[in-house]
């Protein structure tokens, strides 16, 4: 039988130094505030519907004077478009779901790439970091190996308005946002 020696057996029976109750409840103080911040409320703190709306290709305007067209448009139930077009080379479409978890926004969906070089459907995924500037919501595509033309490109999207702003010129796309849902929607139904 091992004997506690009268040392260990005082130390167990006394009450914990003040300093370490202190740095003990600093401690906790500071875990449970690090669990309060983005991810434990990020649904409350950061309703999705917010990030709705049309975004613009960073440097749009030049890439407009090179007829090249990108159209990215989130409807506030969480469908998305994202549509370009280079006139005689490209027109491609996306459509499906977009989620958004911390400062991330998930596109899942499915698309058409049609181009002078072949024409393809696929399953569309792309994530976007997200992140506010003093002009609003800018959305950095995480890179990935690029099979979808125009719309796999690594430029960020900035955030220009609640309403579709359509504006390819080879296609009519509706800028009502009741139109919009319908032709995502039919869109959605032709890629299940």
């Amino acid at each position: 039988m091992v004997l506690q020696s009268e040392t260990a057996r005082a130390e167990e029976q006394a009450p914990p130094h003040p300093r370490c109750t202190r740095v003990a409840a600093l401690a906790l103080g500071l875990w449970l505030a690090v669990v309060a911040l983005p991810g434990a409320r990020a649904a409350e703190a950061n309703p999705p519907e917010k990030y709705a709306g049309t975004y613009r290709i960073e440097g749009w305007r030049a890439l407009q004077e090179r007829h090249l067209y990108h159209f990215f448009y989130l409807q506030p139930d969480g469908r998305f478009l994202l549509a370009a077009e280079w006139p005689g080379n490209e027109r491609s479409q996306f459509v499906g779901t977009w989620s958004v978890a911390d400062d991330r926004l998930y596109l899942n969906g499915q698309g058409r790439v049609d181009t002078n070089q072949g024409r393809w459907s696929t399953a569309f995924e792309r994530t976007y970091r997200i992140r506010i500037d003093p002009t609003g919501f800018v959305l950095q595509p995480e890179p990935r190996k690029n099979r979808y033309g125009l719309l796999g490109w690594p430029q960020a999207f900035r955030y220009l308005r609640a309403q579709p702003a359509p504006n390819l010129p080879g296609l009519a796309l509706p800028d009502a946002p009741d139109a919009m849902a319908t032709y995502i929607a039919k869109r959605l139904a032709a890629h299940p």
